[in-house]
């Protein structure tokens, strides 16, 4: 079955990479400093401590968030729907790494006096008006899981020295033993959870527990990029996937491509079928091997004023052929 995510491959370790290595080209890449992480998740979790919030300061979330994100703002912060005046900060989720409306959310978090913490978990380099995501707010935070065949880890970037130094200081405190024991695990249960589908029940408390493990674990630097060519290649191979689908499936369906102020690198894409051919198109998809879902996507791509609409969404990792790119166009546009 072709995953979501790039786990059709068994990937290749680079057992040369070290921290301080993968450090430097993130942040050549992004341009701002990088900080290697267990998880995006954490990212959060120090995000918010560095800020000072507790349980009892909110945190603006969008409607569509994973469980275990939620579990985590939960720790440090009281995540709500709606904002108002007790609101402090708001995570602005790039959902499946298609671009919020930067230009309107920033204007209104200004207006708001909130802290913006950019969850870029769904993609590595897609832009808003030419200026990669993550470089908007006040941090942010990226998966190496989704777009990489790590299983897990993530990194947090920001422009403000002090919190960069912060959570350095943060995760120096918990190097150790138990660290290197938490992440061996992890690192296990994740693998089985992406390609077997088994250890589901340990992988929601490995996801909250997290958040006293911040260090990213040797099993997954090892299967990152050696170097910031290499991330690109990868980078490129997803984003020519896209395009492919793109420019072959009908353009009717395709109601989040519109905005001429985006370039996407996807986590995966969604296509806006009729609501009564999904079914038949993700059944279909199903049975030539391929990974398909029923979701809803926020077209307005705003998470103060969201308008979320259902979406039939199909994977173009990197990890895919022409062929199997070619099965799914000819398939949505037959449906």
């Amino acid at each position: 079955m072709v995953d979501i995510y790039p786990y059709t491959k068994k990937p290749i370790a680079h057992s040369r990479n070290t921290n301080g290595s993968v450090e430097k080209y993130l942040s050549d890449f992004w341009e701002r400093p990088a900080v290697l992480q267990s998880s995006a998740r954490v990212g959060i979790y120090q995000a918010l401590k560095f800020f000072g919030l507790t349980r009892q300061d909110q945190v603006l979330v969008p409607d569509f968030l994973c469980q275990a994100v939620l579990n985590i703002i939960n720790v440090s912060g009281f995540p709500v729907k709606v904002p108002d005046a007790k609101t402090k900060a708001v995570l602005v989720f790039h959902q499946w790494g298609y671009p919020q409306k930067m230009a309107e959310v920033m204007a209104e978090a200004k207006k708001r006096n909130l802290i913006v913490i950019e969850d870029c978990a769904h993609s590595f380099d897609s832009t808003y008006q030419g200026r990669n995501i993550g470089t908007f707010g006040d941090v942010a935070v990226f998966s190496f899981a989704k777009c990489f065949t790590t299983y897990n880890g993530g990194a947090l970037i920001s422009a403000n020295q002090k919190l960069v130094d912060y959570i350095r200081g943060e995760q120096a405190t918990r190097r150790g033993w138990k660290d290197n024991l938490f992440q061996r695990f992890a690192f296990l249960v994740a693998k089985k959870s992406f390609t077997k589908g088994q250890w589901r029940f340990w992988l929601d408390g490995i996801y909250l527990k997290s958040i006293f493990f911040p260090n990213l674990g040797r099993s997954a630097l090892k299967l990152l990029p050696p170097n910031e060519d290499s991330l690109r290649q990868e980078l490129v191979k997803r984003k020519n996937n896209y395009r492919f689908l793109k420019n072959t499936i009908k353009a009717d369906y395709l109601l989040a491509e519109q905005d001429p102020n985006i370039d996407v690198n996807p986590l995966c894409m969604p296509i806006f079928l009729p609501v009564d051919r999904m079914a038949a198109a993700q059944k279909a998809l199903v049975e030539i091997g391929i990974q398909a879902e029923i979701l809803h996507f926020d077209l307005n791509r705003n998470v103060f004023q969201p308008n979320y609409q259902k979406c039939f969404v199909v994977p173009c990792h990197q990890q895919m052929n022409e062929g199997q790119l070619s099965q799914i166009a000819q398939l949505i546009n037959q449906i």
